[in-house]
């Protein structure tokens, strides 16, 4: 009987948990950023990063303490790989109405998931799904899924995935053309890019400082932008002097 009444109260409390919501860290798709219909962004596609970087400090100092512009991998010893499961994506719900997608998915709407830079040899999929983004141009239609709610595992192979800074970057677009094309943003792995590495591949160029002019004076940087993904290097909520003083800093270096 208390073997019985223990097993209950085990599944009350899963259960329980699995509906306050996922333990792993997502992207939530959704448009109208700003919130405010008749402004330009309305129909235009974002994607909430605030749970980006939620779990980048190890397992043993505290769990989501948003601590460092990355995630760690861990290291698997039957594959010999490094890997992640986290982050992955959802869509904004019914709790934010005024940017959540309207319509019926995949009929209405068709949001395509898709890879435009990576670290060769790193990679993100969900197997079951059939879903893997290796290289620059992979995609997949998140609308397509019966359940938006996808996690992915991200991996790098050893030795790289223990020291080298592996990334992947991501736009989310209309392939029915409804909404407009979101903004790239980028998740990175193993160490934080050097401030400045806005354009992530380790260097800090022209590319990184086209990048910076385009979010140049923004006042709102927070972590449901990634602070303008890293153009607000202090995340002080500006991008400013300060920022490109750390972004000078690092000029040309790799």
């Amino acid at each position: 009987m208390i073997k019985i009444f223990t097993m209950a109260i085990i599944i009350l409390v899963t259960t329980s948990l699995c509906f306050a919501g996922c333990f792993l860290d997502h992207f939530l798709i959704g448009c109208n950023q700003d919130g405010i219909s008749g402004t330009a962004d309305d129909n235009k596609l974002f994607v909430d990063c605030t749970q980006k970087y939620r779990h980048s400090a190890p397992d043993n100092s505290g769990g989501s303490t948003w601590l460092y512009w990355h995630y760690p991998l861990y290291y698997n010893i039957r594959y010999d790989r490094y890997q992640i499961g986290e982050p992955g994506f959802d869509v904004i719900g019914t709790s934010d109405p005024n940017r959540q997608l309207t319509g019926t998915a995949d009929v209405d709407y068709r949001i395509i998931i898709e890879c435009v830079s990576i670290t060769p040899g790193f990679s993100a999929r969900e197997v079951t799904l059939g879903v893997l983004l290796d290289e620059a141009g992979d995609s997949f239609n998140h609308s397509a899924l019966e359940d938006k709610h996808i996690h992915l595992e991200y991996r790098a192979p050893a030795p790289s995935g223990e020291t080298e800074l592996q990334w992947i970057t991501y736009i989310v677009y209309d392939e029915l053309e409804k909404y407009g094309q979101s903004e790239p943003f980028s998740l990175v792995f193993v160490i934080d890019p050097p401030a400045g590495d806005l354009v992530v591949d380790g260097n800090v160029n022209i590319d990184d400082l086209a990048e910076f002019c385009y979010y140049w004076l923004e006042t709102n940087g927070s972590k449901e932008n990634d602070y303008y993904e890293r153009a607000d290097a202090n995340k002080d909520g500006y991008v400013n002097f300060a920022d490109f003083t750390l972004l000078a800093s690092n000029w040309l270096a790799q």
